[in-house]
């Protein structure tokens, strides 16, 4: 059941912190628990009984996720080592294209002092003709 905003407000202390980290049960979440207390009718006669099955199945559980993150820890180390290949090999494009950018910007240099000494060619020939 939900709580009325007027009945949340009057919570003290602690209290508070309960209610604001309930949540709801879900549908499936509610199938879930009936099909659990009825594989275990004794649950509610001897609770204890309950508690020890529930921390089996709960150890059970945590071994196959120890085992899925050791397993998924691997595929993060090699793809760590795949990430740092690629790093370097794209230091080594920007290597290349660093030299290429330098080799254009020369290019360019050499093309503008022939524009200008074409430039300067023209004004004379044009000046030439003028005489």
């Amino acid at each position: 059941e939900s709580v009325p905003s007027g009945e949340n407000q009057s919570v003290a202390g602690g209290d508070e912190e309960a209610v604001d980290e309930y949540q709801e049960l879900n549908a499936r979440e509610e199938q879930d628990i009936e099909i659990m207390m009825e594989g275990c009718e004794y649950a509610i006669s001897n609770a204890e009984a309950f508690a020890e099955k529930l921390s089996r199945e709960l150890q059970v559980l945590d071994g196959a996720n120890i085992q899925s993150i050791m397993a998924s820890e691997k595929q993060v180390n090699i793809l760590m080592k795949l990430l740092d290949e690629a790093l370097k090999e794209v230091d080594q494009i920007e290597l290349k294209l660093s030299s290429y950018e330098e080799m254009l910007q020369s290019v360019k240099e050499q093309m503008d002092q022939i524009s200008e000494s074409n430039h300067l060619i023209h004004l004379s020939n044009t000046n030439n003709v003028k005489l």
